[in-house]
């Protein structure tokens, strides 16, 4: 057996850890280009977050969509040049779309080079440090090198060490205000990172441990997403800063892959669009996999894998959804060679299936 994991990053947990802030922020540098979704303004965490940065020469930015686009991180870029001060450090607060919006500010600012030039596996030169705090509990993006830009209607990914944020701060006190409808989405979110990793080709004895802990914190939730308290938004937390640990290493896979046509199309948020996913690809998955299907189903109470995560999407509405999904046989062969292209999502698939499996797997989740 053989492995690497790098876990080079400071992580904060716990209610309160975002008054910490400054402690961090300040040794970086004196300039601060700071991302924030456009609510923070309305819920008064602006206000709380240019109190803690006090002193410090802060640039704010808050245009970022559901779904960053690189016209947005373009026009982040022209305001920095436009107010003509040095940025240090990038401090992003926010759901999973500002922080890897953030990631990619940092990585464009510092690099001089135009974003497109970034997208792939390791073609980031240098980064900016980043100070990253998560208002959702979905995509574990404070401790990935990930970063999701959509550039001309396609998903695309920056994908390297450098853009890992330097501090991860993870304060469930920022979820309590999440609409019920985000708090599901992004849940479904971090229970597929936590399941693909499980699955996929470069899991190991670590990205495991961090899956089967995660499963523990958010298996007794799933039933209850409509309905969450303090503690089941300090658990989610948890499992989604887990999942991300996971599949910072292990990646995640086909339901991924599969997923994203669907949220650039029909604006389908990232969470669901997996959810509609999952249960036809872990099947697919389990040819190869019976033993992780079998024991992700155990984590999860179920007496079947699929079947539970089928269940959730009707609790949750998913399946009504899926029925307004205009498809045609031309737009099914275009997102299969999407997916079987998607390199670095096919390389962590632990099964990876041809254009035609995909085009099958995506008439089974619909149902057709």
């Amino acid at each position: 057996m053989f492995f690497q994991s790098d876990l080079n990053h400071i992580i904060l947990f716990g209610e309160g850890s975002l008054d910490k802030l400054r402690d961090y922020v300040a040794p970086m540098g004196h300039g601060v280009f700071l991302v924030t979704g456009k609510s923070a303004k309305e819920r008064g965490l602006l206000d709380k977050l240019n109190a803690l940065l006090n002193g410090l020469d802060v640039i704010h930015f808050d245009n970022v969509s559901p779904n960053p686009k690189a016209e947005e991180v373009d026009e982040a870029l022209s305001l920095i040049k436009t107010m003509g001060k040095p940025v240090d450090v990038v401090v992003a607060v926010g759901g999973g779309s500002v922080l890897d919006f953030a990631k990619a500010v940092a990585a464009a600012y510092s690099s001089h080079k135009p974003l497109t030039d970034l997208f792939g596996i390791n073609m980031v030169p240098s980064a900016l440090p980043i100070v990253a705090a998560p208002t959702t509990h979905g995509t574990g993006s404070e401790v990935t090198k990930y970063s999701v830009i959509t550039h001309e209607h396609q998903k695309k990914t920056i994908s390297d060490e450098k853009i890992v944020p330097k501090v991860a701060i993870v304060d469930p006190e920022l979820t309590y205000s999440m609409p019920a409808n985000v708090a599901i989405d992004t849940t479904l979110d971090a229970l597929s990172h936590l399941t693909e990793a499980y699955f996929s080709a470069l899991s190991n004895p670590i990205t495991d441990a961090f899956v089967e802990k995660g499963m523990q914190f958010i298996a007794p939730h799933l039933n209850n997403l409509d309905n969450m308290n303090k503690q089941a938004h300090e658990d989610l937390s948890l499992a989604s800063l887990l999942g991300g640990l996971a599949i910072n290493v292990s990646g995640s896979g086909i339901a991924h892959a599969m997923g994203y046509p669907l949220t650039t199309e029909f604006d389908i948020p990232h969470g669901r669009a997996n959810a509609i996913l999952m249960p036809v690809v872990f099947k697919f998955n389990a040819e190869v996999r019976p033993q992780h299907y079998e024991r992700l189903a155990k984590m999860l109470n179920a007496d079947d894998l699929s079947t539970f995560l089928s269940d959730l999407r009707t609790k949750y509405g998913i399946s009504d959804q899926i029925k307004n999904i205009t498809w045609s046989p031309s737009l099914l062969n275009k997102w299969a060679d999407q997916v079987v292209n998607n390199k670095r999502l096919m390389n962590s698939a632990c099964r990876k299936p041809n254009a035609d499996e995909v085009i099958q797997l995506y008439k089974e989740a619909f149902g057709i």
